[in-house]
């Protein structure tokens, strides 16, 4: 035997693979034979059992997912199975129909009614059906058309399998001409044995025929910028039904000064209220202002009219037409202005017995001279103090025309006013001290005029004019006392007043007006430290208010008539008050100064007028002596 042949067979090839000379030669050649393989019948149970091999996660994701879809394939079998051959309580919105009857083209501010059906074409019942209706913004209720008409929703009840039910729905449509609006109709319904809500939409689309209001602006085409210029609003009822608080607003253009209008805004400068417009019934409102701007330029007013807002009652709820006048600038060749009380803008409210001082400024706008220059002031009216009236310089009061004149002949600055010259002349009056009955006023209005000579040596006249108004306000006045033993409220306590004693007293405001109407007045105090409210008033329905926090007292005390006769109103509340030790021998304050303001709704004025805070002094009283009125121990 080779030596190689008594090597393991791992020496004899590590050997074969690292040695220089050794190739495996050596290795023996083995013969072939044959070998039995029976394997013995007990072999598998003397094997080792092999582990389980888990499957890779992918594999099974993917048989999770061949599951769910069989599962889902299965619901969805048996759902349509059961809708197809025994479903019979199943309602489908396709086979329920919503049918609309109605104008396409409404007339706004008419009733109009729509038919609206609900057709059931399923093979069960719907239980519990409503039709919900929603309206276009500015919608009104026929039965109240002071009220918006927003969201209606009508019981229906059951409809059976196979028929209709119809309902009528009643509105009135506001809007301009041509204007497309639409109506969202919803069924809710429930299917048998089931709380679920169900439901199907369908929109009913129209357009307005014709507008309930119709709103014009008559004004002029070109201004003369600085002058006063006059614009007439007509608003008119386009329906045969009555429109029901109806509002105008205006939107003026930038550089406008408000002057005066007929009838007076309701708010500020640029709302009216008109009310309540019955069939074919015309409002209209004259205005009158100035524009000021450069030559050439366009303005433009603007007037919206509509509907009184549930919520603000001035501002438009519901807009209804709107208009538009747009008119060019002129610029004058001899500008003309008028201040009065040094306010060069809208009309000048005064009080009766107090001095207005008027200011004319003039100015050549044109590149050439102005000569022979004339200016007249005019004035006029029943509250003019026609004595009262001066002229500042060299003017001419003719008191039989009551005007004043001023020339050239007088004044050397109107013999030539140069290109872009400019200057001033002024008077003043008083309005009458007495009452002359409501609403009483001074007309102003001055003419100027010249001759313009041109380069080329013509001559043209000109002539601007300019007019104010001064409107006398009315005296609203309040006056406050106190009582104790008299007065229409029993009172109770120590007389004088007593420390840790609770006395009462009532309090009286007083209200006096003169001239004009007047509305929203208010009357404001304060109750000091110490000072109770007791909550009695005289009547009992006055509208009071009490801030206990605060010790504010408020007597919203509404309107009053004018006429140029003196109306009262009066009004009693009581007070109690308990002084402490440390106010022994004080006279204890029971009410602070009190404020009245209110509006004169012939002028637009805020008025406001006080009267002083009241103690424990009741010297109006008949039985009060010296000495009631301190604190005792």
């Amino acid at each position: 035997m080779f030596e190689s042949d008594k090597r393991s067979a791992l020496e004899r090839l590590k050997k074969g693979l690292y040695s220089r000379t050794d190739r495996f030669g050596e290795s023996p050649r083995h013969g072939v034979r044959a070998v039995s393989d029976d394997v013995p019948a007990s072999w598998q149970a003397d094997e080792p059992t092999p582990e389980p091999e888990h499957g890779h996660p992918m594999r099974r994701w993917y048989v999770r997912a061949v599951f769910v879809a069989l599962g889902i394939s299965i619901i969805a079998t048996t759902v349509m199975l059961y809708t197809v051959l025994g479903g019979r309580s199943f309602v489908s919105v396709d086979n329920i129909d919503i049918l609309i009857e109605g104008p396409a083209a409404i007339a706004g501010g008419e009733r109009t009614l729509l038919t609206v059906s609900i057709e059931n074409q399923n093979a069960t019942d719907m239980e519990l059906a409503d039709l919900i209706v929603e309206f276009p913004p500015g919608t009104k209720d026929p039965q109240d058309p002071a009220r918006n008409l927003e969201r209606s929703r009508i019981s229906v009840g059951n409809i059976q399998s196979g028929t209709m039910v119809t309902r009528t729905v009643g509105a009135t449509f506001y809007g301009e001409t041509g204007q497309e609006q639409k109506v969202k109709l919803t069924v809710e319904y429930r299917t048998p044995g089931s709380n679920a809500i169900f439901f199907k939409e369908k929109y009913f689309e129209f357009s307005l025929s014709s507008s309930p209001l119709t709103i014009t602006i008559d004004g002029p085409d070109s201004i003369t910028a600085g002058t006063e210029s006059a614009f007439r609003i007509a608003v008119s009822s386009n329906t045969t039904s009555v429109i029901k608080d109806v509002l105008v607003s205006l939107e003026y253009p930038f550089g406008w000064a408000f002057s005066s209008a007929d009838p007076r805004p309701s708010t500020g400068e640029t709302l009216w209220r008109l009310g309540d417009l019955a069939p074919g019934a015309k409002r209209t409102i004259t205005l009158r202002g100035r524009v000021e701007g450069q030559d050439g330029e366009a303005r433009t007013i603007h007037a919206v009219t509509g509907i009184e807002s549930a919520t603000n009652e001035n501002e438009i709820g519901t807009e209804i037409v709107s208009e538009s006048h747009t008119f060019s600038l002129e610029r004058p060749f001899l500008g003309i202005d008028l201040a009065l009380n040094g306010m060069r803008t809208g009309d000048l409210s005064a009080e009766p017995g107090k001095l207005v001082r008027a200011d004319v400024i003039w100015t050549n706008n044109t590149p050439d001279k102005i000569t022979n220059g004339r200016i007249e002031a005019r004035l006029s009216g029943s509250a003019l103090d026609r004595s009262s009236v001066s002229s500042d310089g060299s003017g001419y009061y003719d008191s039989k025309t009551t005007s004043i004149i001023w020339d050239s002949g007088r004044i050397p600055e109107l013999k030539e006013i140069a290109p872009g010259a400019t200057g001033r002349v002024g008077f003043s009056f008083y309005p009458t001290r007495t009452s002359t009955g409501g609403n009483a006023s001074i007309s102003v209005s001055v003419v100027a005029g010249g001759s313009r000579t041109t380069e080329s040596g013509g001559t043209t006249s000109l002539e601007t004019s300019v007019s104010r108004s001064v409107r006398l306000v009315s005296n609203v006045a309040l006056a406050t006392r106190v009582l104790r033993t008299q007065g229409p409220i029993s009172n109770t306590g120590p007389i004088p007043p007593k420390v840790d004693t609770e006395t009462t007293y009532t309090i009286i405001w007083t209200l006096t007006n003169t001239a004009n109407a007047v509305s929203r007045m208010e009357v404001r105090s304060t109750l000091p430290q110490g000072v109770r409210w007791t909550g009695v008033t005289s009547p009992a329905e006055v509208d009071f208010s009490y801030d206990e926090s605060t010790g504010d007292i408020v007597w919203r005390a509404g309107s009053m008539a004018g006429g140029g006769v003196s109306t009262v109103r009066e009004v009693a509340f009581q007070v109690g008050i308990t002084p402490s030790i440390s106010a022994i021998g004080s006279v204890p304050q029971l009410i602070g100064q009190s404020t009245v303001t209110a509006v004169d709704d012939f002028t637009g004025a805020t008025l406001r007028n006080t009267a002083p805070a009241q103690t424990t002094r009741t010297t109006t009283d008949i039985f009060w002596k010296t000495g009631d009125e301190t604190v005792v121990q």
